[in-house]
């Protein structure tokens, strides 16, 4: 079997929690995220009916459903409430479990005790 490549645009598109999927939990969030093939990626986001945005770049790694990213560089022109995300923080060192299923891609994030895997719908 041949391994889906990371490398592209992605739009959040929902979640799966407890073996569920559901709608986003809030529709006017706009979160976007872009790899590319030199080993950095972008995440960005906004809120529809909010003024502002949050971006980041990061060097990343990935193999075998493990995603390691150190964030490189935060959008100085970010809103002042980008600071409270972990995400948006310089220097910042995440590795987290990524798969793919039925050519969409899922990013878990552990919340407490439960795993929560956004999912991801290539652009």
């Amino acid at each position: 079997m041949i391994a889906e490549s990371i490398v592209g645009l992605w739009l959040f598109t929902s979640l799966l929690y407890q073996g569920h999927e559901i709608p986003r939990p809030n529709p006017a969030l706009q979160i976007q995220y872009e790899f590319s093939e030199d080993g950095t990626n972008s995440l960005r986001y906004h809120r529809d009916d909010e003024e502002g945005f949050c971006e980041r770049r990061a060097l990343y790694q990935f193999a075998e459903e493990t995603l390691l990213q150190e964030v490189m560089w935060v959008n100085p022109q970010n809103a002042s409430w980008c600071g409270q995300d972990s995400d948006m923080q310089l220097g910042r060192k995440t590795l987290s479990h990524v798969w793919f299923k039925d050519g969409r891609l899922y990013l878990d994030i552990g919340m407490g005790d439960e795993i929560i895997s956004y999912i991801w719908n290539r652009q």
